[in-house]
């Protein structure tokens, strides 16, 4: 905002006054604010310059914080062209040389008569946070590394010489083969927390993802192919309805995995006789795959937790040894996308899952 603007100054010193960490620019791109706060987080004093100009003294990243940030991803260009931002996450150098990460929301800025004027980012400074989070993610990392790896071999030793105790337990005192029979059943007990530790360090994992635009449908048939005989080993059919084409942009390994989950999951309860049915429709701005079964469903209190890793369902049908992370993976996979996993019941009977992307990519 011009100086000579009315309640131009009296703006600029609420902003001070309020140590909000604001920056403006008009409908051409070139900065009319740049308050205090905003100065303070990124150690730069604030001059008549571009949008363009400001972001080449001050190169924007992703979140990851290695990742140039696209112009056009930039929140302020975003808002500038109409969009309202919220919870953008960026990272950037400062002048001093520190890394920072800051939450944007940004806003177009539009006269009475509805026509663009500009845009207002807020910014907030949340390195400390960031740190936080990374260093908490790397002390889980390494957790699970110990328990995954450090844990394999004396349990693998353990549970061997309790097998060759259980095989010489007719020389065995009655007491003795009693202990080795409750030793063997904590081995298997450890032995399954390993493998949930290791389902744990895999689903994470997932949400890794090498996007590149590819045909979803075909990827879809591909899946059917290959997964009918497993269903078909349960007398249970496998219908794909599918288009020719559907261009995405996601990650082909870990769609596969997702439908491949939830193909799983829906054999499993999809009593002999009937049949599944794996479908694609185009919603824009969305692309929505359904896995159908006619089994017994999912209660509606029950879903939202079978979401969550190492929840198992109650019907007698579950797998006992079953890691319960089927519907965990699809879902870190569906928000690794941009997208959602949902659940409905199925007409008459069953269930209706429906994995949700975004037609062009990570909307972030």
């Amino acid at each position: 905002m011009p100086d000579n603007e009315p309640g131009s100054f009296e703006l600029r010193a609420l902003v001070a006054q309020a140590r909000l960490a604001v920056a403006a620019c008009d409908a051409s791109g070139s900065l009319v604010m740049f308050s205090p706060a905003l100065e303070r987080i990124f150690g730069w004093s604030f001059t008549e310059l571009t949008e363009s100009q400001l972001f080449d003294a001050i190169p924007l990243l992703t979140a990851d914080g290695k990742t140039p940030l696209p112009p056009e991803d930039r929140p302020l260009t975003r808002a500038r062209h109409g969009e309202v931002v919220s919870d953008a996450v960026v990272a950037a150098d400062t002048a001093d040389g520190r890394r920072i990460h800051l939450r944007c929301n940004a806003a177009p800025l539009r006269d009475e008569g509805g026509t663009n004027r500009g845009a207002v980012l807020w910014v907030q400074n949340i390195t400390l946070e960031t740190a936080g989070r990374v260093e908490q993610e790397e002390l889980r990392h390494r957790l699970i590394d110990t328990v995954n790896h450090e844990f394999r071999t004396p349990l693998t030793k353990l549970m061997g010489h309790l097998e060759i105790l259980d095989d010489s337990s007719d020389e065995l005192p009655v007491d003795a083969q009693w202990s080795v029979g409750v030793a063997q059943e904590a081995a298997t007990e450890l032995s399954d927390l390993v493998l949930r530790v290791s389902g744990l360090a895999d689903l994470g994992s997932h949400a890794k993802l090498n996007l590149t635009d590819c045909n979803l449908a075909g990827l879809l048939r591909d899946v059917a192919h290959q997964f009918a005989p497993v269903l078909a080993a349960r007398a249970v059919g496998l219908d794909a309805d599918l288009s020719d084409r559907v261009t995405a942009t996601l990650d082909p390994g870990e769609i596969t995995q997702a439908v491949v989950e939830l193909l799983a999951n829906a054999g499993q309860f999809a009593p002999p006789g009937s049949r599944v049915r794996l479908g694609l429709q185009v919603t824009p701005p969305s692309l929505e795959v359904s896995v159908i079964d006619q089994g017994c469903g999912i209660p509606a209190r029950d879903r939202d937790r079978l979401l969550q890793p190492f929840e198992r369902g109650s019907h007698p049908g579950q797998k006992t040894n079953s890691k319960g992370l089927g519907l965990a993976i699809a879902q870190t996979i569906a928000a690794a996308h941009g997208g959602t996993l949902t659940m409905r019941d199925n007409d008459p009977t069953g269930l209706v899952v429906t994995l949700s992307l975004p037609q062009e990519g990570r909307p972030w």
